[in-house]
């Protein structure tokens, strides 16, 4: 007896459909990825839309030790914040705000100073909170990226903006800022 050429080998068919599915998977995945993150497209947040967003988390904003994070008494010095992109052979430097060293005489974590001068931009924005003077904390119609970061003996609070017009503000302010405590 004789066997059938066919014996043995799966039906045509079915592997041509586990092959769409696995595309169909993999553009799926890479569609999935690709929105969450994509460099090529910007944030698209309106500064309210950032302030609202962080509003809710700002309860502790109004007490004594949110007030003592935004005095000019505590800043230790200022300086410049540059970020530098590789071009070509060379790195372009790129001014991007001010940079505060802060003594670490709060009894708070650098997260938890980060987030309460997030707040207390988000309050200026949203107009309930007073601007300081000189405020390098909060720019009208700016969001401002706000890192901090400890030293071990102090913290560094970072200001940052992509716009070099706006950082070279934030720059100025935060001088003004921080010598308002000087004598």
């Amino acid at each position: 007896m004789r066997r059938s050429a066919w014996a043995g080998r799966r039906p045509a068919r079915q592997g041509v459909t586990l092959s769409r599915m696995r595309g169909w998977a993999t553009l799926v995945l890479v569609t999935v990825i690709g929105c969450a993150y994509n460099p090529l497209f910007p944030d698209v947040r309106t500064v309210a839309d950032r302030a609202r967003e962080i509003a809710p988390r700002c309860s502790h904003a109004a007490d004594s030790t949110g007030a003592l994070v935004l005095s000019p008494a505590l800043i230790e010095g200022v300086e410049p914040a540059y970020s530098y992109v590789q071009s070509g052979n060379d790195r372009a430097i790129h001014l991007r705000g001010a940079r505060f060293r802060v003594r670490p005489e709060l009894d708070v974590s650098a997260e938890t100073l980060e987030r309460r001068l997030e707040c207390h931009q988000a309050g200026v924005i949203m107009g309930s909170a007073p601007p300081l003077a000189d405020d390098p904390f909060a720019l009208t119609g700016t969001w401002l990226d706000i890192k901090t970061d400890s030293t071990g003996d102090g913290f560094l609070i970072a200001i940052e903006v992509d716009d070099l017009g706006k950082a070279q503000e934030v720059l100025a302010r935060a001088r003004h800022f921080a010598d308002e405590a000087r004598p």
